[in-house]
């Protein structure tokens, strides 16, 4: 049954990560963002919103039932899971970058590179953003974000007591908001969407507790997920009123979108149960597999799909773009399920030795 309830979580990670690529897709290089076309691709930001709560869920699931639970151990796990792709995805941003005929900077590259390798990229729709995606490869803003999550959770679940984790999570958020508006910066942004990727967490306690996750038991956690909510209202609503440009995918507005989405995504699973979890099984096989290189699809398609041409030929503009799709899911497969798995087996002998 556990197994069974994990492969959803894999099926879902790739529905996530299948969807944002054609988000990028519909909105980005064919146009369609205005259309009733593109309209049911639009929502990007809430599948980035899925990934963070299966990430929580997953890395709590696993962390707790792990036999090593060091700090050594766990930052190799976590290191060798994120770095080597993402240096990967860097190396693939600056080599279609180049590709192309813009002007490339040295000292920019440079910078932007180690601020990315530091994780302390956002992404470009926030306020006082230090650094900015690797050459335009949007979606490594989330990577950032993740990282900390990453490094925040260690000490929350090693030093605090379960019952007060959640409350917790909130005030340090409310600490990075409250900065946040005093002085804009990145690590603050980090800190007010930890509530976000901790309820996957506190889903995945009553998971283990229960061998279920339900309205009740998640229903403390769901109201303070309400103060950071009703926070980012209130501040979009003052905006507005004051006549400031209020865009959807920008601060302020986004932030209570994030949170918004994370209470409707958590709803929508809800249902999904209660309806036997319909159409899980004509889909699973599928979206299973891309879940298995889904991290490597994420951080790989944008650059392919959006910056790189094979053909200027604009009457191959569909096999142009068929062709890139193909090179993306071929790379991401091999990466993920050949280097991957080989980094692992280097790295093994350096954890609990």
């Amino acid at each position: 049954m556990v197994k069974y309830h994990l492969q959803k979580l894999e099926a879902l990670r790739g529905f996530a990560a299948l969807y944002v690529l054609l988000h990028h897709i519909s909105s980005s290089y064919l146009g369609l963002k205005g259309s009733a076309w593109g309209f049911p691709f639009r929502f990007g930001q809430e599948a980035v919103i899925g990934f963070f709560l299966l990430s929580g869920f997953v890395i709590h699931y696993s962390f707790h039932l792990s036999t090593r639970k060091s700090f050594p151990d766990y930052l190799i796990k976590r290191t060798r899971r994120i770095y080597p792709i993402f240096c990967i995805a860097l190396l693939l941003s600056l080599l279609i970058a180049f590709l192309n005929p813009t002007r490339l900077i040295l000292r920019d590259i440079v910078v932007s590179c180690f601020g990315n390798l530091l994780m302390i990229q956002d992404h470009p729709g926030r306020p006082n953003v230090w650094i900015l995606p690797f050459c335009g490869n949007d979606p490594l803003w989330s990577l950032a974000y993740e990282w900390w999550f990453y490094m925040l959770y260690f000490p929350l679940v090693k030093y605090c007591p379960s019952r007060w984790q959640r409350v917790l999570v909130v005030f340090i958020a409310g600490i990075g908001i409250i900065f946040d508006l005093l002085f804009p910066n990145p690590l603050c942004h980090y800190l007010a969407l930890l509530p976000v990727w901790w309820f996957g967490v506190e889903m995945a306690k009553e998971f283990l507790a229960s061998g279920a996750i339900t309205l009740r038991g998640q229903l403390p956690y769901l109201l303070l997920l309400c103060i950071p909510l009703l926070h980012f209202i209130n501040i979009s609503l003052q905006w507005h009123f004051l006549g400031k440009h209020l865009a959807f995918i920008a601060y302020p507005l986004v932030d209570a979108r994030y949170f918004l989405s994370t209470l409707i995504l958590f709803f929508m699973a809800l249902i999904w149960r209660r309806f036997d979890f319909f159409g899980y099984k004509f889909m699973s096989r599928p979206l299973i597999f891309i879940g298995t290189f889904s991290y490597a699809l994420y951080v790989f398609h944008y650059p392919i799909i959006l910056h790189l041409r094979l053909f200027s030929d604009p009457s191959i503009f569909y096999f142009d773009l068929f062709v890139r799709l193909l090179f993306c899911f071929l790379l991401a497969f091999v990466v993920e399920r050949y280097f991957q798995i080989w980094v692992n087996r280097v790295t093994s002998h350096w954890i609990a030795k």
